[in-house]
């Protein structure tokens, strides 16, 4: 009981650090920008407040919503090999002026940013799916506003990299770096006579790793951040603290920051505990984060080798998503499946559903709330559940979700390059939080029961009939539909991992190497 509640205290110490210092600054030699990330509407919680069951019929909406997203791009060859790409407007049934991406959604993990002189602060929400950046601005009061003609420094453009967008240049505030940089980017403001205006004005950071799904054609803001030196290395990494706090670090890692954040807190606590025993010398002050010369510049203490201290897997299928081979899923110390293709999604949750038992409030776009859900092929998920001891699968209309005895919850592992890593792992009975099962469950089947719903949820992307794209056939003067082939979204026997595995492993993208990186801390 000592054990988990220090270390509670040093995770809790940690998510303190990182959410409240106004800039986090780099231990290594390189620059590295660090942002801090929040969730939008705090911890994801599927069940009603003082409640610990879930209400099925919102979980399967929300899993119909996510497999929507994963349905608006498309493969095609392009030159010798196979590219995602945006499907059309008529295609992926979205307006003229629809983005991919969405702006403020509920759920997700956004950073800050300051624009323009006098800078305006908005929230840009992460998308692992899309490569764009772009702020859009509405007609509503929702979201953070940036609005060029409050920025003395705005450049406008009337490039249109886009149909609702023109090419803008303004001035952005970044964190450990002293003077504001002129950053280019896609400005986005509504039609007033659309639908869409209605929605929230934000911005949207996009991290996947190939160009292909750029929709604007405009340069990225990695890409801008490298051709002006602020950073040296084409990467990022993303650490999740807990359920609402994270780091997103530009360049390079924070993994040396939590390190020594928690060294610093460990040293303080064995001071507290001797003082309590009786020793009397007293507690030292914590050292900052960062030394300083005698004229202002880091001292580096310590320098973290990003390339060696990492566990690496190279990205693999069509290109267009941060996708891997997952070597492995251990259930209670037991390999029960090998070579699973892995699609990762780290920055797109569900909302929170304390609005639960009454509907929640439509939304203009239907795909702005996604899932915290581990997505699972069938046969996967088959086999993952026949290792779970008495888990079974729900009747339908339910029957994408398994249950489990709550008091005995699994011990899971994901193997990445020969390193399994633990993936939502949570003691006996219910968690510290509350929810009956441990962090693998998403809450108990219904009242009084003994089962609970597990998050790994099966999906059946890719294998249903795909009618996904449109083909004009010119000698009938009329289209047709392509059914299957390179049409579909190609997640067929894929997994979906997000969110649930990366609380506890870090985890770190390199667009050069084209590979992603896994630590656990």
């Amino acid at each position: 009981m000592h054990h988990l509640s220090r270390t509670a205290l040093i995770l809790g110490l940690v998510s303190y650090t990182f959410a409240t210092a106004p800039t986090l600054r780099s231990l290594d030699t390189a620059p590295v920008l660090h942002f801090t990330l929040t969730r939008r509407g705090g911890k994801f919680a599927p069940t009603e407040f003082a409640l610990d069951y879930v209400n099925l019929t919102y979980l399967a909406e929300e899993l119909e919503k996510t497999e929507a997203r994963f349905n608006l791009t498309k493969r095609e060859v392009k030159g010798n090999k196979l590219v995602r790409k945006a499907k059309s407007n008529e295609v992926g049934e979205k307006g003229t002026s629809a983005l991919m991406g969405e702006v403020a959604a509920d759920g997700t993990w956004y950073a800050k940013i300051r624009i323009g002189d006098p800078p305006q602060e908005i929230e840009t929400d992460l998308n692992m799916l899309v490569s764009d950046f772009y702020v859009v601005t509405t007609t509503s009061r929702k979201g953070s506003r940036y609005d060029d003609f409050f920025s003395q420094s705005a450049q406008k453009s009337l490039d249109r990299p886009y149909p609702t967008c023109y090419q803008h240049t303004d001035l952005f505030t970044l964190p450990t770096i002293s003077d504001p940089l002129p950053i280019s980017f896609p400005y986005c403001r509504l039609s007033k006579f659309s639908r869409n205006t209605l929605g929230p004005s934000g911005s949207t950071l996009g991290l996947a790793p190939s160009e292909h799904l750029s929709q604007t054609g405009s340069v990225s803001l990695l890409k801008q951040l490298l051709e002006k030196e602020v950073i040296q290395h084409p990467i990022f990494s993303l650490m999740l603290i807990n359920g609402q706090d994270g780091v997103l670090s530009v360049g390079g890692t924070a993994a040396s920051a939590i390190e020594m954040v928690v060294r610093q807190t460990e040293k303080a606590l064995d001071q507290l505990s001797d003082k309590k025993k009786g020793k009397v010398d007293p507690v030292k002050k914590l050292e900052p984060l960062v030394k300083r010369g005698r004229h202002g510049k880091e001292v580096v203490a310590k320098r973290e080798d990003w390339e060696t201290d990492w566990v690496w897997t190279g990205v693999q299928g069509a290109e267009g998503w941060w996708q891997v081979l997952m070597r492995g899923v251990w259930v209670d110390g037991s390999k029960v499946l090998h070579n699973q293709a892995v699609v990762i999604d780290v920055c797109r949750t569900v909302r929170s559903s304390s609005q639960w038992p009454h509907p929640p409030e439509p939304k203009i776009n239907s795909l702005q709330i996604n899932s915290p859900f581990i997505l699972a092929p069938p046969l996967a998920v088959k086999a993952f559940y026949a290792s779970v001891s008495g888990s079974r699968p729900l009747p339908p209309p339910f029957s994408n979700f398994y249950v489990f005895p709550c008091l005995n919850p699994p011990t899971l592992h994901f193997e990445f390059s020969g390193t399994p890593f633990p993936f939502m792992q949570g003691g006996r009975g219910a968690e510290w939080s509350g929810i009956p099962g441990g962090k693998f469950s998403l809450g108990r089947l219904e009242a009084g029961s003994g089962y609970c719903v597990g998050a790994v949820v099966e999906t059946r992307m890719g294998i249903r009939e795909e009618r996904d794209e449109v083909v004009h056939d010119v000698k009938r003067g009329r289209s047709a539909t392509s059914r299957g082939g390179l049409g579909g979204n190609g997640m067929r026997d894929v997994w979906v991992i997000g969110e649930g595995f990366f609380r506890g492993v870090g985890g770190v993208f390199d667009f050069k190497e084209h590979r992603v990186g896994f630590k656990a801390y």
